[in-house]
């Protein structure tokens, strides 16, 4: 009876927070890096969808312990924006893992995404 409870409580662990994110409208450009090119996007639309596209994307269980993930590739994405005098970056990781996508805010959590969206941020026009 106590296993059952133990293995209950684990099946149940808790999700991830929401993705943090600013305001599509605070975002002055986002710089995707993949490998060693980077690319920065500072159109309104682009970033409005792929603000939409992000923050649509489903928390796991899964937890970030680490400044980047431990996939063998990744996708960087540094969201600039400004917070009165200064610029502050966000950063987020997107990457494949056993055909499933994902995406990472280093200490705040993993979540689910779609192919689209990665294959979106691996477009370097």
């Amino acid at each position: 009876m106590c296993l059952t409870c133990i293995l209950t409580l684990a099946a149940c662990g808790k999700k991830a927070a929401p993705i943090t994110l600013p305001r599509a409208d605070e975002i002055t450009s986002i710089d995707i890096t993949f490998e060693e090119n980077t690319v920065s996007h500072s159109d309104k639309t682009w970033i409005s969808e792929i603000i939409a596209d992000i923050s649509s994307s489903e928390p796991t269980k899964k937890e970030s312990v680490q400044d980047f993930p431990q996939a063998k590739s990744y996708i960087r994405i540094d969201f600039r924006h400004e917070t009165g005098t200064e610029t502050e970056i966000i950063t987020i990781f997107a990457y494949e893992d056993r055909g499933k996508y994902y995406l990472e805010q280093p200490y705040r959590g993993i979540y689910k995404t779609d192919r689209k969206l990665f294959e979106r941020l691996n477009e370097t026009d």
